[in-house]
């Protein structure tokens, strides 16, 4: 039968759509309730009965009313069929979608298997209905809890930690209305009001959603759940913390990834048509996790070697991020995969990982994707960037809620993580294998070309003749492609949408000549564009064709069905990016200069102060997606929530909060759990502050931290060594108090998050207040550190020196200053630590003057 496939896929993103309706509406029996009574009676054929007599998994029924109140919509999408008897096609997508429960064919039980292995464990045992059951704070949450119950954050229970934080029922975005709240009690849950509020905007926006072709509408259809059903528990056992989008997303993977793999080894599979139960035979791998790892990020972002480099960072940093997704692309449009993006469980950082069947054409089709990959790398980039694939089979026991791979059992699903890790990491020590082998002569030869030859301004290489491109007014070389990223840098701040495309024929030269700019990488063409280019009347954008080559992403922005978009059997959605927006020179109408961030008018002795860089990054994330899961929460699913969570903060609510900071701060990478960024000191150590804050509350915890470093330079000092200095000053972070990390390395002294940041910025605020209000004499400030560093080198007099230079400093000053050295500052300098603190004070307070 036709689209099977894409029909089994859709069911299962869809499966269960009917608890989000179901708790948006009154319950089963009652006469408001928005069921009708044909979905009420099909309660006898997918509802199974629980042990009080009752229909257990009610949701199924709301799953099917969705379906028929939508049907217009669904039989206008080619080759969708759903009504459940009229259809003389017993797995149509709905009975597929409906029938999880009580599956009636193979092809329904494949779903029902999905279902199993994304949430790893067995749904049999109906308690939804339970009234008297307690989540593990202790809240009773009574009749229809399952309408109470919030979506509990993930990282709750990482760690074993005991948090009762939870998200609210808001649609997706990138403010801090996603911030989770603790829970006390009843009257911090969910409601039916809301549910209700938040089911009617998704149900409004699902007839916008395009359905002119079945991948076009399925992939469109995973963004919208993201939007409204990222904040909603899959299920209500416990502390739900997966949410229903990370579980109907991984069901919809790995129901295909089933069904592939049955297309190719029906016998691995055993169908017991009695009890309507399908298994597994032992031994069977039907999934691959495939994993890739982009590796030399840090040295392809720096790897510059003049000041030209300012207007070309940022353009590095996102070419880097559409690499990754240009790769992700050439994996599941391969005509032997044809998976989804829906088949990604995670991306960010220079990583991805995704569930792919385990076939012969697969595995083929991707060991022929990484030697195409790894040849067009070492073309383009010489060795600086790696891109590197690697898999593991694997299948999971259901009846044991265990792993299997590399011929072992009892395994979970934090060792499969770490297996592919360590795949990815062997495949490193022989990259390019191929490629030398292949260019052997051309790699080793010498090369006979010399001379006067030219090289690239920016990154120091050596052009080929005619390879470089003249900057205008100068006699500036560089490189096309740093020409390249330099345009990719410029027209982000301006970019509204992404249009992936990935096809050769005459539309390419359309899109080219309308986008602001085209980065083609690896066969994938990606385009930029404006709202109102893509929008206009005249824009004639019909002629971009097929989700097989098309798909277009909102940057920033979830309103991807807002504006008028046109196009035929294109997909929609939207696309966060850390820092797209930079620092803009209104007068000059271009993006700043390094110069330019670090002009400062707050004080008469200069124009422009200390340049900073800033890197910071989370603490341990590989020990907690290997370890920090407990063993009956790592599913499919919560993996896919974490590292979903993860991207909202550093790819989406950063650029929130980098708002106020917008006219002195530039983010030039942020990614999976690292930060990068560049501009005025002052104002850089702010922003970490908000970030260590916003992480803070967003964890809801003090010991899954972050820890940063920043270096303060010259604004022509060299970025690439400025880099490898915050680098080295985040490293020392994460040393800090026998490694507890959770640490800021500010002027070459590490100091804790927890307590200390605090104490030293009181102590900043208090000597500029008395030196701006109060007029005390600055040198107080050079004499504090330097009698700190005579008491690091372990002068046993400096106790002795401080308490004589106070009571001199102190002659024929204010009451005030009086009573601020002798009341606060005299008594906190007895503690070695506390001097130490008080001194990166008075460094910090002393910069400030510092032109």
């Amino acid at each position: 039968m036709e689209n099977i496939r894409e029909h089994i896929y859709l069911a299962a993103l869809l499966h269960d759509i009917g608890k989000f309706y179901q708790r948006a509406d009154k319950p089963f029996n009652d006469i408001f309730s928005e069921l009708s009574d044909y979905s009420k009676k099909l309660a006898n054929d997918i509802c199974p009965v629980n042990d009080t007599g009752r229909f257990g998994y009610q949701h199924v029924v709301w799953t099917n009313e969705f379906f028929e109140k939508n049907r217009k919509k669904f039989e206008n999408i080619p080759g969708v069929k759903v009504n459940l008897y009229e259809s003389k096609n017993e797995d149509c997508i709905e009975n597929l979608a409906c029938n999880h429960h009580k599956p009636q064919t193979i092809q329904q039980a494949i779903v029902t298997m999905a279902d199993w292995w994304s949430a790893g464990i067995d749904r049999r045992k109906p308690i939804e209905t339970d009234e008297n059951a307690t989540a593990d704070n202790g809240i009773k949450w009574g009749k229809e809890r399952y309408k109470k119950i919030p979506l509990y954050s993930i990282f709750n229970k990482i760690n074993d930690g005991s948090g009762n934080y939870a998200f609210p029922l808001k649609p997706y975005d990138i403010t801090s209305a996603q911030m989770p709240k603790e829970i006390k009690s009843i009257n911090d849950g969910n409601n039916k009001e809301a549910y209700k509020e938040l089911w009617d905007l998704f149900a409004e926006e699902f007839k916008k959603l395009p359905s002119d072709s079945i991948k076009g509408f399925t992939e469109s259809l995973l963004f919208l759940l993201q939007k409204y059903s990222w904040c909603i528990p899959s299920n209500t056992m416990d502390m739900a913390n997966v949410s229903l989008y990370d579980h109907l997303k991984t069901t919809a993977s790995i129901a295909d990834c089933l069904y592939s793999y049955y297309l190719e080894k029906p016998d691995d599979f055993s169908w017991n048509g009695s009890d309507k139960r399908l298994t597994l035979k032992d031994g069977a791998m039907p999934l691959i996790l495939l994993g890739g790892d982009l590796s030399g990020i840090q040295k392809f972002i720096y790897s510059i070697s003049s000041r030209k480099a300012a207007s070309s960072l940022k353009g590095r940093s996102f070419y880097l991020q559409l690499m990754i997704d240009s790769i992700i692309q050439k994996v599941i449009s391969h005509p032997d995969i044809d998976a989804t993006i829906g088949h990604v469980v995670y991306s960010s950082g220079g990583k991805f990982y995704m569930l792919l069947p385990n076939t012969r054409k697969v595995i083929e089709a991707v060991n022929s994707i990484q030697l195409e990959i790894e040849k067009e790398v070492w073309e383009e980039h010489k060795g600086s960037l790696i891109v590197n694939l690697a898999y593991v089979p694997f299948a999971y026991v259901k009846d044991k809620n265990e792993i299997s791979f590399d011929g072992a059992d009892n395994k979970n699903l934090g060792e499969l993580w770490k297996a592919l890790a360590d795949k990815l990491t062997d495949a490193k020590s022989q990259k390019f294998n191929h490629v030398l082998l292949d260019n052997f002569d051309t790699l080793f030869n010498p090369d006979e070309s010399g001379g006067d030859v030219k090289v690239c301004a920016v990154t120091g290489l050596e052009l080929k003749e005619k390879e470089g491109k003249k900057i205008p007014k100068t006699e500036t070389f560089i490189s096309h492609q740093v020409f390249k990223q330099i345009e990719l840098g410029d027209t982000l701040k301006d970019a509204d949408y992404l249009i992936t495309y990935k096809d050769k024929s005459e539309l390419s030269s359309y899109l080219s000549s309308r986008s602001k700019i085209n980065v083609t990488i690896f066969n994938v063409a990606n385009y930029l564009f404006d709202q109102i280019e893509l929008t206009k009347n005249e824009a004639d954008f019909r002629k971009i064709t097929s989700a097989d080559v098309s798909r277009v992403k909102r940057i920033n922005n979830v309103a991807f069905t807002a504006a008028p978009i046109k196009g035929q059997k294109v997909s929609y959605g939207f696309q966060f990016y850390g820092g797209n927006k930079q620092a803009f020179n209104t007068d000059k109408k271009r993006n700043k200069t390094f110069e330019e961030l670090t002009e400062v008018v707050e004080h008469d002795e200069g124009s422009e102060t200390y340049f900073g860089v800033l890197r910071m990054d989370v603490d341990g994330l590989g020990e907690i997606f290997i370890k920090g899961i407990p063993d009956e929460l790592r599913t499919f699913s919560a993996y896919a929530t974490l590292s979903s969570n993860l991207d909202w903060f550093f790819s989406g609510y950063l650029n929130t909060i980098k708002e106020k900071y917008k006219d002195y701060v530039n983010i030039l990478y942020s990614g999976g759990d690292d930060v990068f960024a560049v501009g005025r000191w002052d104002q850089l150590i702010n922003f970490a502050e908000d970030i260590r804050s916003e992480f803070r509350k967003f964890v809801g915890r003090e010991d899954i931290s972050i820890s940063a470093g920043l270096v303060l330079v010259g604004n022509k000092y060299p970025i690439a060594k400025a880099a490898d200095l915050a680098g080295k000053a985040e490293d020392n972070a994460k040393k800090f108090n026998n490694y507890s990390k959770n640490a800021f390395n500010i002027f070459g002294e590490s100091i804790s998050w927890h307590k200390e940041f605090q104490y030293v910025k009181d102590f900043k605020d208090n000597f500029v207040h008395y030196i701006e209000v109060h007029k005390m004499p600055r040198a107080i400030l050079h004499k504090l550190m330097l009698l700190a560093n005579n008491m690091r080198s372990g002068e046993m007099s400096y106790m002795w020196h401080t308490a004589y230079f106070i009571k001199r400093f102190s002659e024929n000053k204010k009451e005030e200053i009086k009573d601020f050295l002798s009341d606060t500052l005299k008594n906190e300098l007895i503690n070695k630590r506390n001097y130490e603190l008080i001194a990166i004070a008075a460094r910090w307070a002393c910069l400030l003057y510092t032109s």
